[in-house]
């Protein structure tokens, strides 16, 4: 097992202690990646479909095409991975790492790969889904509804398998609380958009259980803070790294007993509030093979 992040990252005030605590956990299994001015590595490297292939998807994402700032990140994805010596087969699809879940032969997707490259549904499922399913080797494949409040559309900050027939999602009793003070409209989108996750989930025949999440409100309508989010955690072997933050000592308590207690692993808290200010967290900057 080795665990990868952007040689970028250190370089950041955000990601600066999340660096040297990952290397003080992990020592000689943690490698940068060079050559790149993306911290978000799970994104642009390769995904590890059922067997443990990898396939190295298109990153184009929609919320970074157009800006020009923001295009200069994108790396030279065939470069890296030709020169960290890793096997990989290619699609044009595009789809960020952190968009997809997978366990064994069943992937979860978000629905945002269906906009960003399918013009139309056209009542039937489209040839993307087809794509990703063979070339990850994965028997199904769940599409799920993106958070309205997530700007990247992820999955990985939203549901995680637990196992094949059980899923992990966001204790969303702070936001139902918090919504109630939003405009009628905010309030059918939430429920709406939660009811669907549910219901999707649910007709894939897969259980569902929660884990603590101190998101209380969306009355800034701000899609770039994912503070307070656990499920953003990064899953290896013999443990799990998860964010916590400093402000939320009960809820980092709780979220770190509850992760124990569901995967039986050792859980090693990481203090990420800088970095989940700019929407992604520990499974965002982290990639693992």
């Amino acid at each position: 097992m080795r665990v990868y992040i952007s040689e970028y990252l250190k370089n950041t005030i955000r990601g600066k202690l999340i660096t040297n605590t990952l290397k003080e956990i992990l020592g000689k299994k943690l490698s940068e990646i060079p050559q790149n001015k993306n911290e978000w590595c799970r994104d642009y490297m390769p995904v590890k479909g059922y067997g443990g292939h990898l396939v190295l998807f298109k990153y184009s994402p929609s919320y970074i095409v157009g800006r020009t700032t923001l295009e200069k990140t994108i790396p030279e994805q065939k470069q890296i991975c030709n020169n960290l010596g890793l096997e990989y087969t290619e699609s044009s699809v595009i789809l960020d790492g952190g968009a997809i879940d997978i366990f064994e032969d069943i992937g979860i997707v978000s629905d945002r790969v269906i906009f960003d490259n399918c013009s139309s549904w056209m009542n039937q499922e489209p040839s993307v889904l087809k794509d990703i399913k063979e070339r990850l080797k994965l028997n199904k494949l769940v599409v799920v509804p993106s958070d309205p409040w997530d700007f990247t559309g992820h999955v990985d900050g939203m549901v995680r398998f637990i196992n094949n027939n059980k899923v992990l999602i966001n204790d969303s009793s702070t936001i139902d609380n918090a919504i109630k003070l939003c405009t009628k409209k905010e309030q059918e989108k939430y429920e709406m958009w939660k009811n669907n996750l549910h219901l999707s989930l649910k007709n894939a025949g897969l259980e569902i259980e929660v884990l603590p999440c101190a998101v209380s409100s969306n009355e800034d309508d701000s899609d770039t803070d994912a503070t307070g989010i656990y499920l953003n955690f990064l899953l290896l072997e013999d443990k799990i790294i998860m964010p916590s933050f400093e402000q939320y000592p009960d809820y980092n308590k709780a979220a770190k007993k509850k992760l124990k207690n569901l995967y039986n692993r050792e859980v090693l808290p990481v203090e990420a509030g800088l970095l989940a200010q700019h929407g992604g967290i520990i499974n965002c900057v982290t990639w693992n093979f």
